[in-house]
């Protein structure tokens, strides 16, 4: 018995010993390792092209001042690499990794734009999913609902999220995108000095009071009776304007 202890306590002690030698010799190789290649992905969120592997490769390599493909992966800085493609305005996450191959592998992961602002005054900015207020782009302009009024006088920094408004207009506008029938429907949201919200559409001439950018769901219910009954009655062209505002009321002019 004593004898079966101490083999198998010698077994273990082998595997680790072997295991260790395995995982230097590894890391030894991938350090001495030169990188032969670099191979680009490019996550293209629903049909977003506002990076291209030519934007990726500029960006690595510093507009071409700094040397990759034949230098040592000890070399290379891969997390530096990682931050300054994150710092474009429509990269949101990246993975830049070695292989045992010799190639440099990146992976981008594109920012998506689900509103965009416009006043006059004022350049054009998207908001993103994740409430971020980031620049347009030349290359690639994203088919997404308007917001226009009086926008920055009700939120506050770079990010929806940074203010109470800027929250409860981001529940609005992810209420709206998540909805097949009403993304297709609505067209612009426009804000008043008070953050009161109008709401322009795609097919019909009403004007919608929507209010406060609250109690969504409540307000797109009467929203819901305006279209699916009071217009087939009376007729699409019959009001000017239908408001929600109100509480248990749904009000045509």
């Amino acid at each position: 018995m004593p004898k079966y202890r101490i083999t198998y306590k010698a077994w273990i002690f082998l595997i680790i010993l072997v295991t260790a030698a395995m995982i230097g010799f590894v890391e030894k190789k991938q350090s001495d390792a030169v990188c032969k290649a670099i191979n680009i992905s490019i996550d293209n969120q629903l049909g977003n092209y506002f990076v291209d592997e030519n934007d990726v490769m500029k960006m690595i390599t510093n507009d071409q001042d700094d040397k990759i493909v034949g230098e040592y992966f000890s070399d290379i800085n891969l997390k530096m690499l990682e931050e300054r493609l994150e710092r474009h305005a429509f990269v949101y996450h990246t993975d830049v990794y070695e292989d045992l191959r010799g190639n440099l592998n990146i992976n981008v992961y594109q920012t998506r734009p689900i509103a965009r602002i416009t006043h006059s005054g004022y350049n054009d900015k998207y908001v993103n999913h994740l409430g971020e207020i980031i620049p347009t782009s030349t290359k690639y302009t994203s088919r997404v609902m308007l917001i226009s009024g009086y926008v920055t006088k009700n939120i506050e920094g770079e990010n929806l999220n940074d203010s109470e408004y800027g929250q409860k207009l981001m529940g609005l506008i992810d209420y709206i995108n998540k909805n097949k029938f009403w993304k297709s429907m609505v067209a612009q949201l426009d804000i008043d000095k008070k953050g009161n919200i109008s709401i322009y559409t795609q097919v019909s001439k009403q004007l919608v009071e929507f209010g406060q950018p609250e109690e969504v769901e409540g307000k797109f219910r009467k929203l819901e009776i305006f279209y699916n009954k009071i217009l087939p009655s009376k007729g699409w062209n019959s009001y000017e304007k239908v408001s929600v505002k109100f509480k248990n009321q749904i009000v045509c002019e």
